[in-house]
């Protein structure tokens, strides 16, 4: 009985980690070309992504060099109603390159970029308009804190996983 129980506890605690560390974002590919998937970190391309008229948003799972591991189930945003995509083909995950990934801040961006993961952390001085209008990129994910680069490299910093705005049509609240 107590293994059962143990081995509960650990199952629970578990999958409160994995929702802690996920985030979301959207693929904003502006090179004129299908977006690639692979079978693993620079690994074999086993689906391409046409551009769509409101785009895609994936769940982050985990990073390796700049290479984000995807959940194979993604959304599609559209002209008409939002449907899912599930991504085949491939044995060993499903990985795109953080180039191609972009999310804003979710409702009001002053003083949410930190110089480290904490809500203790150093404020980064970045004017709220620039950071409203710049889209970021993700780096790497460490508990609750994503660590971001703003889409034109001049700055980089952490902020909440629960600010983060993956939806490519709207600005969330």
């Amino acid at each position: 009985m107590k293994k059962i129980i143990l081995t509960s506890v650990i199952m629970i605690l578990a999958m409160s980690v994995y929702a802690q560390t996920n985030a979301g974002a959207y693929i904003f590919d502006n090179t004129g070309t299908p977006t690639n998937v692979r079978n693993a970190p620079n690994g074999k391309i086993v689906q391409k992504l046409p551009e769509i008229s409101g785009g895609y948003v994936v769940t982050l799972l985990e990073v390796k060099n700049n290479w984000w591991k995807i959940d194979p189930i993604i959304e599609l945003y559209g002209d008409e109603d939002e449907e899912q995509l599930q991504l085949k083909g491939s044995k060993t995950g499903y990985w795109i390159h953080n180039s191609v990934l972009q999310f804003n801040i979710a409702g009001d961006p002053k003083n949410v970029l930190r110089q480290t993961p904490s809500p203790n952390g150093k404020i980064l001085k970045i004017e709220t308009a620039y950071l409203m209008e710049t889209g970021l990129r993700p780096l790497e994910i460490r508990g609750k804190w994503i660590k971001v680069i703003t889409t034109d490299k001049r700055y980089t910093g952490w902020m909440p996983i629960d600010k983060i705005c993956d939806n490519p049509l709207t600005t969330c609240p």
